[in-house]
């Protein structure tokens, strides 16, 4: 098994530092949600003794000139998206965070490569294909919003970017030895600038721009994308991981920061000191967390690539609003709208939808986002709706909505049921709990109340039973 690893440290702070490219070289960091806390930093501001977790007033007395940055996660998700976008070049099988818990220190995008070898059968090939297809790829964290074939408003799969055979490779490493690129590396994040461009104004490789590795097991890819230079890739092979690992630190491991922290009181700052140990003794200290870590350092990492859903498997549908929407009745009926062209989409006709996702993106580009995973398959338009209803009406968005997503996921191939010759009871409860749980959507309570046992014994009639609110 092969996997592919695209690595953008702290991708969050990059996409910010893109928007604001006179802060580049400045101590800067990247507030939590709220905006009390430090979640990022860059290097000037770490060694001024910033570090994440820290209040704001905590890193303004290591750092008086510290700017603080707020996090605006739609961009975190566009560049995710067009990441993706790259490692579906050579494989479909992608892995991507969740935007809501990206971008903070080091996420990574994973692709599982078998069965691509007939693909890219040369030495450099599939590298090449991905720097490549990230040279073709917009700005990672521009504010734009491509339209997918399903015309304006409406974003399908995304496109697949061919590989450039024409365009010289970059010296790719072997044998776990990085070399340097000679060949245009892929843009940085939130960069307008064109490879061609670039190439006038004699412009070197950002610190922002995505790092590939490539080896048989998920961490030692990790590790391998870590440890290259940014714009580069660098493949390990399988012979080589436990030595290219042993001399990485432990903080990579995939522990908590609990953990982390235990083994720098042990003394072992390295993998290769945590490979050393055996593992019934990292199993006593850590459990199986570190079992896992102790098979990951070795280069035994069991972690398979846990692919999204394909993009044939789901519908998408965006629409935009000039200007923003600011009423909750508004919000609804645009996403009634997108909910009846996924519904009619040639995807989505006569198939069941398992689940469903809702994305709001404010003007300035914050993050509202909610997943529903439906009881049963459903492909009937009201039941839906009355899935997606509560989830809107009880929404607190952070700002006036200019964006709205709604993907359906998790397509069945069934388009009917075959019901059961003594079902007949089961079926009026079920259509009598439906009718309760709409009538209490459009009234805010249930109408219909039930009669349960309290005192059975007592002599006061009154206290015997009592009447509660039916919850289906």
């Amino acid at each position: 098994m092969t996997i592919a690893c695209l690595l953008v440290p702290s991708l969050a702070l990059a996409c910010e530092l893109a928007r604001r490219p006179a802060l580049i070289g400045q101590p800067v960091v990247l507030t939590d949600e709220a905006g009390l806390r430090v979640a990022d930093a860059t290097r000037e501001a770490a060694t001024r003794g910033v570090r994440a977790g820290q209040t704001l007033r905590e890193a303004a007395g290591y750092c008086p000139t510290l700017t603080a940055l707020a996090p605006r996660p739609a961009r975190v998700a566009r560049a995710l998206e067009r990441l993706a976008a790259a490692l579906g070049v050579v494989s479909p099988l992608v892995e991507t965070p969740a935007a809501s818990s990206a971008g903070i220190g080091v996420d990574a995008l994973y692709a599982d490569l078998r069965g691509t070898d007939a693909l890219f059968p040369h030495p450099g090939d599939l590298e090449r294909a991905v720097l490549g297809a990230l040279n073709l790829t917009p700005a990672l964290c521009s504010p734009g919003r491509s339209s997918g074939p399903g015309g304006a408003g409406s974003r399908g799969a995304l496109p697949r970017v061919p590989a450039l055979a024409a365009r010289p490779a970059p010296p790719l490493a072997a044998r776990a030895a990085p070399s340097a690129s000679s060949a245009p590396a892929p843009l940085p994040l939130g960069s307008e600038e064109r490879p061609d461009e670039r190439a006038e104004h004699g412009g070197g490789v950002s610190a922002s721009a995505p790092r590939l590795g490539i080896a048989d097991r998920r961490f030692t890819a990790f590790a391998a994308a870590r440890s290259t230079e940014p714009g580069t890739a660098l493949r390990v092979h399988a012979d080589d991981a436990a030595v290219f690992l042993a001399r990485l630190p432990a903080e990579w491991l995939p522990l908590s920061d609990e953990a982390t922290a235990h083994l720098r009181l042990l003394g072992l700052h390295t993998l290769g000191a945590f490979a050393a140990l055996p593992r019934h003794a990292i199993e006593a200290q850590f459990g199986r967390e570190g079992g896992g870590a102790w098979l990951a350092a070795r280069g035994e990492d069991p972690a398979p690539v846990r692919a999204d859903v394909p993009a044939g498997e789901r519908v998408l549908e965006h629409a935009q609003s000039q200007p923003p929407l600011v009423s909750r009745e508004a919000v609804s009926g645009v996403v009634e709208q997108l909910l009846g062209r996924a519904l009619r989409h040639p995807r989505a006709r006569r198939r069941f939808v398992r689940s469903l996702r809702l994305r709001a993106v404010t003007e300035d580009d914050r993050l509202w986002e909610r997943v529903h995973t439906m009881k049963e398959p459903t492909g009937d338009r009201v039941r839906l709706w009355l899935a997606i209803r509560p989830l809107l009406e009880y929404a607190d968005y952070p700002g006036p909505i200019a964006e709205l997503e709604l993907e359906l996921s998790g397509l069945t191939t069934e388009s009917g049921r075959q019901n059961g010759l003594f079902t007949e009871r089961a079926r009026r409860r079920e259509q009598l709990d439906e009718m309760v749980r709409h009538l209490k959507l459009r009234y805010g309570q249930s109408p219909v109340a039930r009669v349960v046992d309290v005192e059975p014994w007592s002599r006061v009639p009154e206290r015997r039973h009592a009447l509660m609110d039916y919850e289906p």
